[in-house]
């Protein structure tokens, strides 16, 4: 019959006294709370590098640099196109209608008939209504939010169509790149310059006005041979 070894006695575990400072942490710790540190105060608000002074409205390119912290990854945009100066925002609530668009695919279904309805919210948050008749002659309606993020101008907003649990999400840039005088108009786009809109508070203006909106929009860099001009069906009046 073997003899059994005698067990070990197991050394007593170090226990943490009250109030005792834990060790910072090391290696892929350490860079991971760094990492989310600097995620934290990248949820900044929005912050704009921009020389000195006002830039004209007139300006065909904007060789400004804006970046967003608002998102986890900061957009740069470089040599953007120059916005309104200085946008009322109650003046620019109502509906508007579209007259020509740079085409993309999130209206690949709208045939005619495309209207935006804005409204201002007590919360300075504005509200959107999009809606469009379909080949078919359906109605499709799309409802989105708006954040101004350049109150020196309120002509930059951000805004989303998409919410997840009850959030907004998806924000995309919305900017108003050009504006009538008495509201009569507005050029909306992206410093990206891929996606435009021209819209009017007359749903059938005049051939020559359509021609000189598509032209500040050429003087901004934008391609205005792509646009495709939208139908818009005689309105009853009221």
């Amino acid at each position: 019959m073997k003899n059994k070894r005698p067990e070990r006695p197991t050394p007593p575990r170090e226990t943490d006294e009250p109030g005792t400072p834990k060790p910072a942490p090391a290696g892929r710790a350490a860079k991971r709370a760094k990492r989310q540190a600097r995620d934290l105060a990248s949820w900044a608000t929005e912050i704009y590098a921009a020389p000195p002074g006002e830039r004209d409205v007139s300006d065909a390119v904007d060789a400004r640099v804006t970046v967003s912290t608002r998102m986890r990854k900061p957009k740069v945009h470089l040599t953007a196109p120059a916005t309104a100066r200085k946008v009322d925002l109650s003046r620019y609530m109502g509906r508007w209608y579209e007259i020509a668009r740079l085409p993309y695919f999130t209206q690949r279904r709208c045939v005619k008939n495309v209207k935006a309805e804005y409204a201002l919210g007590d919360d300075g948050m504005v509200y959107v209504t999009n809606s469009c008749e379909h080949k078919d002659g359906g109605i499709g309606v799309a409802k989105a939010v708006a954040r101004v993020v350049d109150r020196a101008s309120n002509a930059r907003f951000e805004i989303s169509f998409r919410t997840l649990y009850g959030v907004h999400v998806l924000w995309d840039d919305y900017w108003i790149i050009g504006l009538g005088e008495d509201y009569e108009y507005a050029l909306v786009g992206q410093p990206t310059r891929r996606r435009g809109w021209v819209l009017s508070r007359d749903p059938r203006p005049a051939e020559e006005e359509i021609r000189g909106w598509l032209g500040e929009f050429e003087e901004k860099g934008f391609p205005a041979d792509a646009f495709k001009r939208t139908r818009q069906d005689p309105v009853e009046s009221d």
